[in-house]
């Protein structure tokens, strides 16, 4: 659902204002800026300050679900926010320009965390489905 469609207001973060929930709105493409914003939330949280609300703004390269085809934008778009925009690409870059990692360290990781998602995918299929009174548990409307 496009956003104008879903809500009244642009920045999603505001919405907890009404009830004295702080937030920002942080570009999700820049992973450091994703890092500083989440230092500042934590810092709110156990300074017993209350929850406080991170807006992720980011751009999906695929559709929404299933359902979407993403015909709302070209392939050409969708690459070229990819090829300079990409977060985990910029911070591979960073890690190698610092030195902090080298292809082989980061080829590594890349197959280790491969590894976990695969047996993360696998308990997930394997348990059983949650009980029909979870469904109503810790929500917030």
């Amino acid at each position: 659902t496009a956003q104008p469609r879903s809500t009244s207001t642009r920045d999603i973060y505001t919405r907890g204002e009404a009830f004295g929930i702080h937030g920002e709105a942080v570009d999700g493409m820049d992973v450091m800026a994703v890092k500083a914003a989440g230092e500042r939330a934590v810092a709110q949280c156990r300074a017993g300050k209350g929850p406080y609300i991170l807006e992720m703004k980011t751009y999906r390269y695929r559709g929404h679900s299933m359902s979407d085809p993403a015909k709302y934008r070209s392939r050409e778009e969708v690459q070229k926010v990819r090829e300079t925009r990409d977060p985990i690409e910029h911070v591979r870059e960073l890690l190698i320009q610092g030195k902090h990692a080298g292809e082989d360290d980061l080829k590594a990781i890349d197959k280790e965390i491969k590894a976990i998602i695969s047996e993360a995918a696998d308990f997930a299929r394997e348990s059983p489905e949650p009980s029909l009174d979870e469904l109503w548990t810790d929500i917030y409307a």
